[in-house]
């Protein structure tokens, strides 16, 4: 029997990922759509002053294919030519920053990659089949060979595959990797904005130096595992996360929206899961409702956080009359919907 072929190629992060070092050279499978991917992590290599980490070993590629050209600096792999006999991509960026967990770490931005078709996939051709991840790629693409098949469906969800491995990583280590609305840690002040002083000047600039957790290779690999499998964080925590990007970028009332549909989440969880019927609230009971009910009738298992009130009346305030919170009002609802849903949410790492 042939084998399956296998494409390789290279992609480049959206955003940067921070990582440990630990990483380095790794395999790690999952899926991309309906295409099987084994994620290649870059090799080390001695530190230029920008970067750790040089090409990885791709099936059928030739180390010509990624090495260095002589006086020509990394590009982004956007800016090589369709056809380029070499490209040449910042695998990672050790950036400034506070790396929180002891070990080395540093910013991932490019890994490899080697695709093909899942053996087990379905082959035959009923029509009236609902198309799904297990179909061949020829009932999925156009495309006239299986590799061209292969490179076009890899193309097509590779930055949902992003998007999905960035909500795991970012659940886990509260990396901001939001790379739709980025947000840089040196930026200027007013932005298209200059005055003349003799020559046109720009105005004064902000510089953070942010403090990351990088992600290991255990975990790193099962985030893998669950964005092939399709699976995604408790509900709770992708809303948490949803609030901590709105938050870092001034949109309050989204915030405590999602903050207290977070705690109304978990609240519901435990009323539902409870074993007292004694006038349980029914669907569409409010969150202050919810939380009397179980202050009332599972004392031993949850306690009304203190800010409980507070955080309720600021979602209703929002929702109703559309006021924007003050920064200091949302870190506070922030602040009690995490210690709701560490207290009674599935774990960061539960997968659904």
């Amino acid at each position: 029997m042939a084998s399956e072929p296998i494409v390789s190629a290279v992609y480049e992060f959206p955003r940067p990922i921070w990582v440990s070092q630990d990483l380095q050279g790794q395999r790690f499978d999952t899926r991309i759509g309906p295409i099987v991917a084994t994620i290649v992590m870059p090799t080390a290599v001695p530190p230029t002053g920008y970067a750790m980490w040089g090409p990885p070993e791709l099936v059928g590629v030739p180390e010509s294919a990624l090495a260095p050209v002589p006086g020509e600096p990394s590009l982004r792999l956007d800016a090589y030519p369709d056809g380029a006999a070499v490209v040449n991509p910042v695998w990672d960026t050790p950036f400034a920053a506070e790396v929180q967990g002891g070990g080395p770490a540093t910013a991932l931005r490019a890994v490899g990659l080697e695709l093909s078709e899942d053996p087990a996939a379905l082959t035959h051709n009923d029509t009236r089949s609902a198309i799904g991840d297990a179909e061949r790629s020829f009932r999925l693409s156009v495309q006239g060979t299986p590799e061209a098949r292969i490179a076009d469906l890899a193309g097509r969800n590779m930055e949902k595959w992003f998007t999905r491995v960035a909500e795991w990583v970012s659940v886990l280590t509260q990396q901001d990797l939001d790379h739709r609305h980025q947000i840089y840690d040196a930026s200027l002040l007013g932005p298209g904005f200059r005055h003349w002083d003799g020559a046109w000047r720009v105005t004064s600039a902000t510089y953070n130096i942010p403090s990351v957790t990088a992600i290991g290779a255990e975990a790193f690999g099962t985030v893998l595992c669950h964005v092939g499998d399709r699976k995604r964080p408790a509900l709770e925590w992708q809303l948490l996360l949803q609030a901590a990007h709105s938050i870092n970028r001034g949109f309050f009332r989204r915030a405590v929206l999602d903050c207290a549909t977070a705690a109304e989440t978990c609240v519901t969880r435990l009323v539902d899961n409870s074993s007292s019927a004694a006038g349980k609230p029914g669907p569409g009971a409010g969150l202050r409702n919810l939380s009397e009910w179980l202050t009332a009738h599972e004392k031993q298992s949850y306690h009304e956080d203190s800010q409980f009130i507070e955080m309720t009346k600021l979602r209703n305030t929002a929702i109703h009359n559309g006021i924007e919170p003050t920064s200091e009002q949302t870190l506070a609802a922030a602040s009690c919907a995490y210690r709701i849903v560490e207290a009674h949410g599935h774990p960061q790492t539960h997968a659904v």
